[in-house]
């Protein structure tokens, strides 16, 4: 069942890896102490979320509609102590395509982690769920390392599952099986989209791993390596993109040969029908002094001279080399 408001859930960390789930009057007394860990998850779809934003959470209306704006790209923008980057998320809802990606919002301050999804994003219930069974991060920048890393190993598994189903389509090819281009386009497809999020989301958190300063050392050594891992899957996708465009020339060159070769075929046998046709054509004019129309072995003695043209064509066709 939907929410009926924007907060989809609320935790305190208790810095020894859980966290306790808060109502929303338990979330605006704990708001109000800043030296309690507080990250609060939102669905902007609602139309509460500015209560959320703005008199919860008390954030700048600057910040509100950096959080909100309609379209977004990954990226880091700093606002005071704080800073608002937007990420995205691999689709993983039932019946939707993965390279549909969704987006993730984040304010991120020393202790407050402010996320906005507009559906839901397995990469974050992962992180609730360690958090629910008290194996989850111990600090708001320890969580905001845990989102990312969380957010690239669903990355990852997209990335080998395209990979396996490439191969699959590359050995078919190799293997003579018919390979179908519609699976093959939604391949491409999905790489484009991939390619075209993950890198500028590489880039983003290459910056969130320089800063901001009250981010402990070994976030930051985390958030770098989660970027890393994220180029190595952006170099995979391009790499996939190589092939996927290789093994499609490969079966357009398939395609064509066979066109050639039916075309190449009809050719040969309208080269030997040509003067068959020239000759039915010629006797068949109802005109008087058609040779043979008298005789009792006309026709007979006109298949065998089609035949003798038929095979002498065939011949110097083959002499030729032409089939």
């Amino acid at each position: 069942m939907e929410n009926e408001t924007a907060l989809v859930a609320a935790y305190e960390l208790n810095g020894r890896g859980g966290g306790k789930l808060l109502s929303i009057r338990q979330l605006r007394e704990a708001w109000a102490d800043p030296e309690r860990p507080l990250w609060m998850h939102l669905d902007f779809r609602h139309d509460d979320v500015h209560t959320y934003l703005e008199e919860i959470a008390g954030l700048d209306e600057a910040v509100v509609e950096a959080l909100l704006e309609e379209d977004t790209r990954p990226r880091v923008a700093k606002f005071g102590e704080g800073a608002v980057s937007s990420l995205r998320g691999i689709n993983l809802n039932p019946g939707a395509a993965p390279e549909d990606l969704i987006s993730l919002r984040l304010w991120i301050a020393p202790t407050r982690l402010i996320t906005l999804r507009r559906r839901p994003l397995r990469s974050v219930s992962d992180v609730r769920e360690k958090i629910d069974s008290g194996n989850g991060a111990l600090s708001i920048p320890d969580l905001l390392a845990w989102l990312t890393e969380a957010l690239v190993d669903k990355v990852g598994d997209i990335s080998h599952q395209i990979d396996d189903r490439l191969g699959e389509l590359e050995e078919d090819q190799l293997s003579d099986r018919e390979v179908d281009p519609d699976d093959l386009s939604r391949l491409r497809r999905s790489l484009i989209t991939l390619r075209r999020f993950m890198g500028p989301q590489r880039d983003c958190l290459d910056q969130l791993a320089q800063g901001p300063d009250w981010l402990d050392g070994d976030t930051k050594v985390s958030i770098r390596e989660s970027a890393n891992q994220l180029s190595r899957y952006v170099e995979d996708f391009h790499a996939m993109q190589e092939r996927a465009l290789i093994l499609q020339e490969q079966l357009v060159n398939e395609h064509n040969e066979r066109l050639n070769q039916r075309m190449y075929m009809l050719a040969i046998v309208t080269t030997v029908f040509l003067p068959l046709s020239f000759l039915t054509g010629l006797l068949g004019v109802n005109v008087g002094g058609i040779p043979g129309a008298d005789s009792p072995h006309g026709f007979l003695i006109f298949l065998v001279l089609m035949a003798v043209i038929g095979g002498w064509v065939m011949w110097l066709l083959k002499r030729k080399r032409w089939w």
